[in-house]
């Protein structure tokens, strides 16, 4: 659909304000920014949030106006903002998904809830994410893979999901399934698509872990070293135009993507088999490796990371000296992004491991629960 800018102030539902702050959002290059990786996408981008307010205005558009009026950051909005963010709740919490038209509005709006969610409620987003989810897997299979725009929003939801679910010890909603067009690359995390059903795997095995006797042990860990094989093995798949298609930041940070998706769940797996405190050195080079990555790519693009919270966290996790502590954890703003209160959760989570950690307690992977407390 194209971007009609002259008609916006007519969309159905909208009213002149409502439209001229979803028209500044979608407009603001620093606001798409914020969300996907790098310019190359942020048409496209466009497209799928002026579509969603043509054709489905009585389902989008409060969650619309209420990440407008939140990322562009005009305190004059501020009750327009949780207004509409409640009121958005209250269709996500009401609707139902009866074929692949409800399946893209409910990704759109969940998506819309999960942008506000990393602006003002942080603490909402795993709930936002797996409700989203939740509506959207009995028909996900029905999903067309020759229409990605349709699902698009899927992996950033996914993503959002992961962090919690690791450190909750739970499962996750859906086993995410990778688009296989030729030339396709994920505008939220880019060629690591593969890697997210891996990493719901990985989440599976992380739960089994926290429910299992000792007689379960051996199974499960059988099934870990399966999977840690399929990490080590897998490799980005790269289309012959792929360097030309995108400018060299989006490139790096690609790239960097690759190696911290990677790395993270190789240092997921160490910590199930070995507690915080035992066999530390793989897991601190695993750590270094990480957090060198994102500074490395961050000071190049000048731009954070995309999807890489789960990793960060893991990453700072293993820091044991308070310098070093000092010196990683600030830097959440920059290489993680989005916004001071979603910083500040995260910097929360992973405080409250190195407490545990410092006080002699055993924690594993499967038992971050013990170290952890739901934080919003």
């Amino acid at each position: 659909m194209p971007l009609e800018l002259d008609t916006w102030s007519e969309w159905q539902g909208f009213s002149s304000d409502e439209s001229g702050l979803v028209r500044q959002m979608v407009l603001s290059e620093d606001c798409l920014a914020s969300f996907t990786i790098g310019p190359s996408f942020a048409d496209p981008q466009r497209r799928v949030i002026v579509s969603s307010c043509f054709t489905s205005a009585p389902i989008v558009k409060d969650s619309m106006v209420a990440v407008a009026a939140s990322w562009l950051g005009d305190s004059r909005h501020i009750a327009t903002t949780y207004c509409r963010a409640s009121s958005a709740m209250s269709i996500l919490r009401s609707l139902e998904i009866r074929d692949t038209n409800d399946v893209a509005d409910c990704l759109v709006l969940g998506a819309m809830l999960l942008t506000f969610a990393f602006k003002l409620r942080p603490g909402d987003a795993f709930p936002i994410a797996r409700r989203t989810l939740s509506l959207v897997k009995p028909r996900y299979d029905t999903l067309q893979q020759d229409d990605p725009e349709r699902q698009v929003f899927l992996s950033c939801l996914v993503t959002t999901e992961l962090l919690d679910c690791l450190l909750q010890c739970q499962a996750p909603t859906l086993r995410f399934r990778p688009i296989s067009l030729p030339g396709h690359v994920d505008r939220f995390v880019g060629l690591c698509t593969h890697l997210l059903p891996l990493l719901y795997d990985l989440c599976e095995i992380n739960q089994a872990f926290s429910h299992a006797e000792h007689d379960d042990m051996e199974g499960i860990y059988a099934t870990l070293d399966h999977l840690e094989r399929k990490f080590a093995d897998w490799q980005p798949e790269m289309e012959p135009g792929f360097l030309t298609s995108f400018t060299g930041g989006e490139i790096a940070h690609m790239l960097c993507q690759v190696q911290v998706f990677r790395q993270m769940a190789f240092l997921i797996i160490h910590r199930m088999r070995y507690p915080f405190n035992v066999n530390d050195g793989p897991a601190q080079v695993m750590s270094r490796t990480i957090l060198d990555n994102l500074q490395l790519t961050q000071a190049m693009t000048q731009k954070a990371v995309r999807c890489v919270g789960l990793a960060f966290v893991v990453a700072c996790f293993e820091l044991q000296d308070p310098a070093a502590r000092e010196h990683w954890l600030p830097k959440c703003n920059t290489l993680v992004g989005y916004s001071v209160d979603h910083r500040k959760r995260l910097e929360n989570i992973v405080k409250s491991l190195w407490a545990a950690r410092d006080g002699g307690e055993c924690i594993y992977s499967f038992n971050l629960t013990r170290a952890i407390r739901p934080t919003s």
